[in-house]
């Protein structure tokens, strides 16, 4: 209760157009794990073209903390289609998504996202060992899943081995 008085209090001295107070709310409460408010603070901040990449780029990281990958995929996005962004925020963007791509499984799309994030600067992070290895395994025949190997032998185990 105290804690709400106090946003409220916090909220009717920042004006909507203050973009850096709403930014470092947002850095603020998430420091504070009080995420939801963060993405609000962060949301407000996103409305300055000059703050939009980056107020996402936040938002996505929330969401990747999080375990959303569909709501961090959504907000890296809206971060690189900001107007105003620099080379090295498209790269640690596109590098940011085809993380998350690669966590879900999506090969694909993470190899598409490391190729921008490497056409951008090819010796970014780990990205051509990324690529490397994506691109490898793009030729090779879709690997078994943990769930199909479980299946198998759970066949296997019912026929009594005769499969």
């Amino acid at each position: 209760e105290v804690f709400a008085k106090f946003k409220e209090g916090v909220a009717a001295q920042i004006s909507v157009d203050d973009s850096q107070a709403h930014y470092d709310l947002g850095v603020a409460y998430k420091e504070m794990m009080l995420v939801d408010d963060a993405i609000r603070e962060f949301e407000t901040a996103a409305r300055d073209p000059n703050r939009e990449c980056i107020s996402f780029s936040m938002i996505g990281m929330i969401h990747l903390e999080r375990g959303h990958h569909d709501d961090a995929i959504a907000a890296f996005t809206r971060a690189l289609d900001a107007q105003q962004k620099d080379p090295e925020q498209k790269t640690a963007l596109s590098y940011e998504l085809g993380g998350v791509y690669e966590g879900i499984h999506m090969r694909r799309e993470a190899l598409a996202a490391y190729q921008r994030a490497s056409t951008i600067n090819p010796n970014y992070r780990d990205v051509a060992q990324k690529i490397r290895l994506l691109s490898k395994g793009e030729s090779k025949a879709p690997q078994k899943s943990a769930d199909d190997e479980f299946d198998k032998a759970f066949d296997d185990l019912l026929s009594g081995g005769k499969s």
